[in-house]
């Protein structure tokens, strides 16, 4: 009678955290695919759609890459923060072997995009995203301020790269969430 009661409980948790996934500000997210605490999501926002990668952490931290056709966002937000307009700060990101100071800038009042278009050296951005897929260790964010440092894990997400480039090949080819429409039954 244990094991059947310990396999409900995970199953419910896994269908909550499907059905409260967040959904885009202008536009909406059709989610494809998730793993521990990372989610795959096609964003249809015009004009611009995009691929996100998304790691909620359920208490109240996220940190997502977002992949258009022609830009890529890092962004990470706490629901807490209230960050005030036109803000520039700097962030230190730390992994096994490396240290670097990034700039970050204001995307919302809970929200900083890291590695902001200004930024030099922002093509690092896409090489982080591919070697996250790749096994890339975690890394620990450090802020300026009195916000304490955040452990991001990007070892989690490998096993996400099929559900990710199943996204980028969606959005390369132009494609639009599928419509559910009685009028046109295909």
């Amino acid at each position: 009678m244990e094991t059947i009661s310990a396999m409900k409980i995970p199953t419910v948790v896994v269908l909550m955290a499907a059905l409260l996934q967040p959904v885009s500000a202008f536009g909406e997210t059709e989610w494809i695919g998730g793993a521990r605490q990372w989610s795959v999501g096609f964003a249809n926002e015009s004009p611009h759609p995009y691929c996100r990668l998304l790691w909620d952490s359920e208490i109240g931290k996220t940190m997502e890459f977002r992949q258009s056709a022609t830009e890529t966002f890092w962004l990470v937000a706490k629901n807490t923060w209230d960050i005030p307009a036109g803000t520039k700060t700097e962030v230190t990101l730390t992994d096994r072997t490396v240290t670097k100071v990034i700039a970050a800038d204001f995307f919302d009042k809970n929200t900083l995009r890291l590695w902001g278009p200004a930024s030099k050296g922002s093509a690092g951005l896409k090489k982080i995203i591919k070697n996250s897929f790749a096994g890339m260790p975690d890394v620990q964010i450090t802020f300026a301020g009195d916000e304490g440092d955040w452990t991001l894990p990007l070892s989690r997400v490998e096993q996400l790269y099929p559900t990710f480039l199943q996204c980028l090949k969606r959005l390369e080819a132009g494609e639009k969430p599928k419509q559910n429409s009685e009028t046109q039954p295909f």
